[in-house]
């Protein structure tokens, strides 16, 4: 069934690419946990781990992309791309509620909710507990 999924979705993301759509498209792609039955999830980390943090994909457009690197780069940030910087980053679903306020927005979002979203690069190192994380959730911990 998993494979027949993969192949649909596969086919799904190649229609939308090959036709233009995602010239204008954000495109989001999330499950709301990870594996949660087995082994795996019983008695491994990894399972833990992926049972608390759903699976998160977003594609965006080139033009976008590009504002999100200038905007970065024009207020003294790091300098690579905050979408990069972010794939290695904590980070929680207010940050994806900011997002998701900039693009109901646009063009006309507010300072605030952009630096609070997945288009400005978050805090390297962020703690849980800066994070707003509560202890059952957080992943750093290696229990």
């Amino acid at each position: 069934v998993l494979r027949t999924l993969d192949d649909a979705l596969a086919e799904f993301l190649k229609d939308l690419r090959d036709s233009g759509e995602l010239d204008d498209t954000v495109l989001i792609i999330g499950g709301d946990h990870g594996l949660h039955m087995g082994l795996n999830f019983v008695y491994i980390q990894n399972g833990r781990i992926e049972h608390q943090n759903p699976f998160f994909a977003m594609s965006v457009p080139e033009w976008l992309h590009q504002y999100a690197g200038d905007y970065q780069a024009n207020n003294n940030q790091e300098q690579a791309h905050p979408l990069t910087l972010n794939e290695q980053r904590l980070i929680t679903p207010f940050e994806l509620h900011h997002t998701f306020r900039v693009l109901a927005e646009w063009p006309e979002f507010s300072s605030d909710s952009w630096k609070r979203s997945l288009f400005y690069a978050q805090k390297k190192g962020r703690t849980c507990d800066e994070a707003g994380i509560g202890v059952e959730f957080c992943m750093c911990k290696t229990k």
